[in-house]
């Protein structure tokens, strides 16, 4: 195994979008070497230290995105993951491993030991928000009131200096200088329009929450603006002046980590990614590698004279399957929007067929949490029930017919089980349309898998790889999938 695949390209930062001025890029590898951690520490202390604070849904990525030789043994891993990282020690990522492991982790886990913890469908329904660690707030139920609760937000400068405090503290005492995390970087927008994205999203979900069966609940629909539901919401807005559209998005993928080393003077960013194998072979006999998407279906609410709303549909690690806000740190190498780093599919939902898409996400809303409640599955269902990649293929598939996103893990297991739920909550009173029904169970039938390939499903499943890359990437691995690719790379 190649041990540099998240080396950066030598062209990169030779545009005005590439964002250098803003953050200077270090390639992981690179960054690692350069630390002070390198020198007269084993990689099992450094290992110990970093991962003991980091619970298993940032650890397990890490270890995927660490060059090999920086991959702890068994021993420096919580107990019931020590077999799983012998296997990631040595091994790249794949569509296979992942569906085995989106299966078998349920079982590895160990049993929630919170009885009252918050599971899928809770998540989905609730009606309060936190808004700060010690701050929670009933969704507000009115634009105005929406407006006014995030106006007086109170924006959390960027952190410029480096942090001593947790996982980061232990480090720093060690006489380090790398963080898991972007310090120094600015937000995509600023507070009271993040909150406002975070809220709105989960009224979009309790919104969706409407259409389960009412019997036995004492709780009265949900209204906001007086409606019921996303598309009656949807076309509200638009009789107020809003334009709406959503689009297929992918980017690399993170898992929620982000990584900075302090040199000099300056924070300079480190690019991470989860290298894969896809199991497709290139024109050379060699095995194509590439590094795992973030995908969903991204919402743009432009209300007259304000901020546009961004939301983003998927099955998600933060445990269920639905609306969440679009907030990011402006990484101008991984989601700048416009500059090529978040990869577009040609078709732009609006109007009546984005109408449609709002039902079809709250039918799969309703399926899916109830699927994840029923079998107790850990975070929601994330992997079992697909990744982030199948939840938003699940929807381009119903919508247009066929999907651009690789790779694609949902394995027919799974798919069997969200049939039978879909007919369950049917029977039970869900309220759904006809069309978004028809297009959902079609969609499960007909949605592809990339975990074994034949001469019939090969040239589809390369082309689905090529159109799920970002146009543009500091990474010499993407480049070279997507067109880019150059000597220096």
């Amino acid at each position: 195994m190649a041990d540099n695949l998240l080396r950066l390209s030598a062209t990169w930062g030779h545009s005005a979008d590439d964002g250098t001025d803003l953050a200077p890029l270090i390639a992981l590898d690179e960054a690692l070497e350069q630390s002070s951690l390198r020198r007269g520490i084993s990689r099992d202390a450094f290992l110990k230290e970093l991962l003991s604070d980091l619970h298993h849904q940032r650890l397990i990525p890490l270890l995927l995105m660490l060059p090999r030789r920086w991959r702890g043994q068994s021993a420096s891993l919580p107990e019931h993951l020590r077999s799983l990282g012998s296997l990631l020690e040595n091994n790249l990522f794949s569509p296979l491993l992942g569906a085995t492991l989106a299966d078998d982790l349920q079982h590895i886990l160990p049993a929630v030991s919170k009885p009252s913890a918050i599971n899928a469908l809770d998540r989905w329904c609730q009606r309060q928000i936190s808004i700060s660690p010690e701050q929670s707030l009933a969704l507000p139920q009115t634009l105005e009131a929406l407006w006014s609760i995030t106006a007086d937000a109170i924006e959390k400068l960027p952190v410029m200096k480096k942090e001593t405090s947790g996982t980061l503290a232990k480090i720093s005492a060690m006489g380090g200088v790398l963080t898991w995390s972007n310090c120094g970087l600015p937000n995509v927008q600023a507070e009271p329009e993040r909150r406002r994205n975070s809220l709105l999203a989960q009224i979009l979900n309790v919104l969706g929450s409407n259409r389960l069966p009412r019997a036995g609940t004492t709780s009265e629909l949900f209204r906001f603006e007086g409606v019921s539901s996303g598309r009656a919401l949807l076309n509200h807005l638009h009789n107020k002046g809003w334009q709406s559209r959503a689009r297929f998005r992918s980017s690399v993928a993170t898992f929620g980590l982000g990584a900075s080393t302090f040199i000099g003077e300056q924070w300079k960013q480190i690019p991470l990614g989860v290298p894969y194998r896809t199991g497709l072979l290139d024109p050379k006999g060699e095995e194509m590698q590439a590094l795992m998407p973030h995908c969903s279906v991204e919402m743009e609410l432009q209300p007259p004279g304000s901020s546009p709303v961004l939301l983003q549909y998927y099955q998600g690690a933060e445990g269920l399957n639905g609306w969440a806000g679009l907030n990011e740190l402006h990484r101008p190498w991984q989601n700048e929007r416009s500059n090529g780093t978040v990869a577009y599919q040609a078709t732009e939902l609006s109007g009546e067929q984005l109408e449609e898409t709002l039902d079809l996400c709250e039918l799969i809303g309703a399926v899916h949490n109830n699927e994840a409640q029923f079998s107790h599955l850990h975070m929601g269902g994330y992997g079992a029930l697909g990744f982030c990649i199948d939840s938003t293929a699940l929807v381009e598939q119903a919508m247009t017919g066929r999907t651009n996103l690789f790779p694609l893990a949902l394995g027919d297991l799974w798919r069997q089980r969200l049939h039978r739920q879909l007919q369950q909550q049917l029977d039970a009173g869900l309220q759904a349309t006809d069309d978004s029904v028809n297009r959902y169970r079609l969609a499960l039938d007909e949605l592809p898998q990339d975990l074994f390939h034949d001469n019939q499903s090969r040239p589809e499943a390369h082309r689905r790889l090529k159109a799920s890359q970002p146009r543009h990437s500091p990474f010499a691995l993407v480049r070279a999938l997507n067109g880019e690719f150059s000597t220096e790379d």
